[in-house]
């Protein structure tokens, strides 16, 4: 019961901020480029006028006009949506991320990917294997190293008398 109601009233907040922001900006849009006030009744009713007189779209202005004018309502129900499905936490985080989404592409892009994972862990681990492959290494036999000693001596001696 409480969350329905919490998801409603939250739809409704996002559908309030969302209406104003879209509107503020589509009127700045109209308003700069074909001087049509969206919120004006009497841009409407201009338009109305030129319509009944039997006006005819003859530029690719008007054209793009009346496709804006066909659009607004389509991209104002896609941006509610789209907004609504957002959480609190991507819409407040938003300038962090794109802060280092920014920083990470200004100076990440030519730098090689280092992976920074469990380095003393993992220190560590290689420090145990050492350990454990020295204890099972069988101890030379002294016998060996007296045999090889004798042939030093032997071919150094040669090397002398030679």
């Amino acid at each position: 019961m409480f969350k329905s109601l919490f998801r409603f009233i939250r739809f409704i907040i996002i559908g309030f901020l969302w209406s104003y922001l879209f509107i503020v900006c589509a009127n700045f849009l109209m308003f700069g480029l074909w001087n049509f006030n969206i919120l004006s009744a009497r841009s409407w009713q201009t338009i109305s006028a030129f319509w009944q007189s039997g006006g005819v779209i003859k530029t690719g202005k008007d054209y793009v006009f009346l496709s804006m004018l066909f659009a607004l309502p389509l991209i104002w129900i896609w941006g509610w949506r789209y907004f609504s499905r957002l959480s609190y936490a991507d819409i407040f985080l938003w300038p962090v991320n794109a802060y280092n989404r920014r920083i990470i592409r200004k100076y990440g892009h030519n730098s090689s990917r280092i992976v920074l994972k469990n380095m003393k862990s993992s220190q560590r681990i290689i420090d145990d294997i050492k350990n454990e492959l020295e204890s099972i290494k069988p101890e030379k036999a002294k016998e060996v190293q007296n045999i090889r000693r004798q042939i030093n001596d032997v071919i150094s001696s040669e090397i002398k008398n030679g």
